[in-house]
């Protein structure tokens, strides 16, 4: 207790009296009770505001927590979230949250470079925040750093990342039953299984490219967000996993939250007798009154069904694939099999690589032969004002010299005039092709190949260059459903510059980096689009029987089918457009010749198309010599061009001119028949 506060209490209490045995004359006048000291009730109402309001006055001091992945996991070489607690002990605080990784390095053939992902945070006197980010390091030998810096202070904390990765894909489990079923047993050893809550699920979809599978049991989603709720989408059309168990309760998979990822309409429960698959030399056991699910059936297609109620079904979402388990796995008998964790091991099977199909050639070489280009040109220099300025002053230094020839003017006069000429169209032409005459800063071409992935979704493939004629910032604007963003120039240089990531909480990002006068960057960049275009392929014995149906809303043009020895020009294929068409393999004289099956007669050089920037991105860059691996051994390609396509990077700058060529392209080996 401080002292002003003792004070005041002692001057609450009543004065002490004082007894005297004897006459009370003779009793001292200073034994008289003194008048109690009051202090004056503005001068307290003041020390209780400065006690109250003291440490909001006081310098701020902010305290970072931050927590990674997965309670603490995370797969290397995935992105993955990193949850940032920010604590105010002072005044309220407004300043940017800078996380700091490192990229590239051995593994990726390069030396490490930084990139800065950032936030502006506004916290409030005696608060706290927490802020969640998507950061994809590639080098974790060096730290990770946090740094909240703001003009009241600064703090940074740093963290080791090596005691967090796992080399294989994380397994998710979210359970709001008790009885948790024994699904951590029946992991594999490589991969870590972690329970999570709703209220943790990222809202970034890149956050989970590091999940394996999403396993829910009795689980509920209803309080999951609408970003939420788009993540788990796009993570899925990506090539995520999500196994759905059943449980008794069936009314939380009758909600519309959970029912969007299902692919059975759920209408209650019964007891029914399973028969699970036995492995080779085992005997096949009988689990009679297993809780099941009763439903019917939506998409997709039924693996495994008991008493006509399916039992395991399984759906395609994009390259993602969703298994429904009617089976209530944490209630006897079925929890008390044996057989239980070897059962599950089979609907968490770990996935394949998930290399992209697409196969492109993007680098320095092939940017080179865009920059030679006419068409290309005519996008940063304005050859018509160009042309006219030249024209002028030609004609004027011919004026001059015509004058000079026959002696009109006196020579001191005449060599002022020139030299006032020249000094002024100088000046003129410079001021208005620096800085005016429609010369754009820069230019952003973005080149993208699509292809179907299946349910109307296309994976896509962007190469992306960002050329500058000035010295300045950019600022990409990517949109939802990106996937990886990765920087392909081998320059030195690029080291130097740091990149820097703006991210918002509604999982948009800005790409922000510098660019000196005529220098450029070249980047691929993956996403999931939605583009219900359907085209395909299937050989007949020596026809090919193709089937388009283009439900976008964007019309193609240019459109070729390729078969070995033959080439179909389409024309164009407008919106809404669905036809069968026959085409022949190979000529009559040549069916039997093993020659013309071979993948050189895909001639793709005799495809050209008139506009010279297109053309170079098709054959340099879309179609190389040496490009996608499926063209060995004979194909079908039948590709077209996307009319007026949108794109999915922007800069918001009316003097950077954007550039976007899309193909839509499908690829079906006539070895094996398959679509692709």
């Amino acid at each position: 207790m401080s002292f002003s506060a003792a004070k005041a209490a002692l001057v609450c209490l009543p004065p002490r009296r004082r007894v005297w045995h004897g006459p009370s004359a003779n009793f001292p006048k200073s034994a008289l009770p003194r008048r109690a000291r009051v202090i004056p009730a503005p001068v307290l109402f003041c020390a209780i505001l400065i006690a109250i309001f003291a440490p909001a006055l006081a310098g701020a001091e902010i305290l970072i927590e931050p927590q990674v992945g997965f309670h603490g996991v995370f797969q290397l070489g995935r992105p993955f979230p990193l949850e940032i607690a920010l604590n105010n002990t002072g005044r309220p605080a407004e300043g940017t949250l800078d996380v700091q990784v490192w990229k590239g390095g051995a593994t990726k053939g390069g030396a490490p470079y930084r990139v800065n992902y950032q936030r502006e945070v506004f916290l409030g006197a005696q608060a706290r925040k927490t802020i969640q980010l998507t950061v994809d390091p590639d080098f974790i030998s060096r730290p990770l750093r946090v740094t909240f810096s703001s003009a009241a202070g600064r703090a940074s904390r740093e963290l080791d990342l090596r005691r967090h990765f796992s080399p294989a894909p994380v397994l998710l489990l979210m359970s709001e039953s008790s009885a948790l079923p024994p699904i951590a047993v029946a992991a594999s050893s490589q991969s870590r299984l972690v329970s999570l809550a709703p209220s943790e699920l990222a809202s970034d979809p890149r956050a989970l490219l590091g999940v394996s599978h999403l396993i829910l049991y009795d689980q509920s989603l209803r309080d999951l967000s609408r970003s939420q709720l788009l993540a788990l989408d796009t993570w899925l059309t990506a090539g995520g996993r999500m196994v759905i168990m059943g449980s008794l309760n069936f009314a939380l998979y009758q909600e519309p939250a959970i029912s969007r990822f299902l692919p059975v309409r759920v209408t209650g429960t019964k007891r029914v007798s399973f028969i699970p698959p036995a492995g080779k030399g085992e005997r096949a056991v009988t689990l009679a009154g297993v809780w099941a699910q009763t439903s019917t059936v939506t998409s997709g297609k039924a693996l495994a069904e008991t008493e006509g109620i399916p039992v395991l079904v399984e759906a395609s979402r994009g390259r993602g694939r969703i298994i429904y388990l009617a089976l209530d796995i944490g209630r006897p008998p079925l929890s008390q099999w044996d057989g239980l964790p070897r059962f599950l091991q089979t609907l968490v099977t770990p996935l394949g690589t998930d290399e992209p199909t697409l196969r492109t050639e993007w680098n320095d070489s092939v940017f080179a032969q865009l920059m030679v280009s006419p068409s290309f040109i005519s996008t940063y220099v304005p050859s018509g004002s160009l042309l006219l300025a030249m024209t002028g002053y030609l004609l004027g230094i011919g004026v001059f010299t015509w004058l000079w020839q026959r002696k009109r003017l006196a020579p001191r006069f005449l060599l002022i005039g020139f030299v006032t000429f020249v000094t002024a169209g100088t000046a003129a032409g410079y001021v208005h092709f620096s800085h005016g005459g429609h010369i754009p800063d820069g230019v952003l071409l973005a080149s993208t190949v699509l292809e179907s992935s299946g349910d109307g979704f296309v994976e896509a493939q962007a190469n992306l260059a960002l050329f500058s004629t000035q010295l300045r910032q950019y600022d990409l604007q990517l949109e939802r459903g990106w996937i990886d963003l990765t920087p392909v120039s081998t320059r030195s240089r690029e080291t130097t510059e740091e990149a820097v990531v703006m991210q918002d909480g509604g999982g948009t990002s800005r790409y922000r980096l510098p660019l000196r006068e005529w220098d450029y960057r070249l980047f691929r960049m993956r996403h999931i689009d939605r583009f219900p275009m359907r085209a395909e392929l299937a050989a007949e014995g020596d026809k090919l029987v193709m089937n388009v149906n283009n439900q976008s809303v964007k019309d193609l043009t240019h459109c070729w089918l390729l078969v070995p020895g033959k080439r179909f020009d389409l024309g164009a294929i407008p919106r809404g457009a669905s036809w069968r068409k026959v085409f022949p393999l190979a000529n009559a004289k040549g069916q039997d010749d093993p020659a013309v099956q071979r993948a050189e007669t895909l001639n793709f050089r005799e495809v050209t198309f008139p506009d010279k920037t297109r053309d170079i991105l098709f054959h340099s860059s879309l179609f190389p010599r040496d490009g996608d691996p499926r063209l060995a051994g004979g194909a079908a390609v039948f590709f077209g061009w996307v009319k007026d396509p949108e794109p999915r990077v922007r800069v918001d700058d009316p003097r950077i001119q954007v550039q976007s060529y899309v193909l839509f392209r499908a690829i079906v080996p006539l070895a094996s028949g398959e679509d692709e």
